[in-house]
């Protein structure tokens, strides 16, 4: 087993996508981790497959258009990952702004507390 068969293993049981879908979604996350940008373009080179860029382009163009992200079970994973399933918890937000010299550093703040 590689690393996107462990995503794919993973993901599957909380997205509840078909087997095509979420090898075009690892694709793109392993894609993602390797070349730090989005860029569709960029991504559709990095992507693992035999098929012509122009059509790994379009198979990311229409995965973003016939898509639809369950947030519910992307944070219900992302909190698993994490150990928290079934521990009451608490989700914190901060936001603040500093001046350094001419720069304003502009800072969001995330986080759980259990």
């Amino acid at each position: 087993m590689d690393l996107s068969d462990g995503l794919r293993d993973s993901l599957k049981a909380h997205l509840g996508w078909g087997k095509p879908r979420l090898d075009c979604f690892v694709g793109m996350l392993l894609g993602l981790f390797r070349l730090k940008q989005i860029n569709l373009t960029q991504l559709a080179l990095a992507f693992a497959s035999d098929a012509d860029p122009r059509s790994r382009y379009r198979r990311l163009q229409r995965f973003f258009a016939l898509v639809w992200f369950d947030y519910d079970a992307i944070a219900r994973l992302q909190m698993g990952f994490f150990g928290f399933p079934g521990k009451k918890y608490h989700l914190t937000l901060d936001r603040t702004n500093w001046q350094w010299g001419k720069a304003n550093l502009n800072i969001l703040t995330f986080g759980c507390c259990v």
